[in-house]
């Protein structure tokens, strides 16, 4: 596979809001001017590690074959990002509880590690590996080098899409300084991952008890 075809193929990917995008909209609203960096290297390292897995492995095959296994990933990953979305607004609940700034009650450094668990456990990001990437590689090549080329498009996209976006959130005047608009971003990066969690929970769970 070229590196334009995997740019055509993992752009919608790429651009879409979700898991990654709005735990960017999260750290950067909470005053992390790298929140876009430390998410884009949570995910990168959890998008190296499953094109790893489905290119050297028939793990990939065994999650896309099985509807139990994709069942549990898609609950369990949805609890973790409905938890992901909900606990800003709760650290700022309780910092205006307590008369704090809800700013200064955020631990950016966890961004990475949520992001991570957040891809390894998104089925979407599985699917685009197991199911997707070895339905339009040409198979001219060994799978592990096709699987090396899209994850290595896939990860300098995100990273330059999450940077930018943290950028503009966390250092624009217009955006940074203006606390309704960085309630609004904030409320939409928790909409966002609520609204994936809930998503992938009922299809998860639909899928198990049927």
């Amino acid at each position: 596979m070229t590196v334009l075809a995997a740019v055509i193929l993992l752009l919608p990917f790429v651009l879409s809001p979700g898991a990654s995008f709005a735990l960017t909209l999260t750290g950067a609203t909470a005053g992390d001017r790298t929140a876009g960096l430390r998410v884009g290297i949570g995910t990168s390292i959890g998008i190296a590690l499953i094109a790893a897995v489905a290119g050297l492995s028939g793990v990939g095959n065994l999650v896309a074959a099985n509807e139990l296994i994709r069942a549990w990933f898609e609950t369990i990953g949805g609890l973790l990002l409905i938890g992901f979305g909900a606990m800003p607004l709760l650290k700022s609940w309780r910092a205006r509880k307590k008369g704090g700034s809800p700013r200064s009650t955020t631990r950016p450094s966890r961004l990475l590690l949520w992001s991570f668990i957040a891809v390894v456990t998104n089925v979407k990001a599985l699917a685009l590996y197991v199911i997707v990437v070895p339905s339009v590689i040409p198979g001219e090549k060994p799978a592990i080098y096709e699987y090396a080329v899209v994850a290595t498009v896939h990860i300098a996209m995100l990273l330059g899409w999450l940077a930018l976006v943290g950028a503009l959130v966390a250092n624009v005047p217009a955006i940074a300084n203006r606390p309704r608009i960085t309630t609004v971003l904030q409320a939409l990066a928790t909409g966002v991952l609520v609204v994936l969690g809930v998503l992938s929970c009922v299809t998860g769970i639909a899928t198990l008890f049927s």
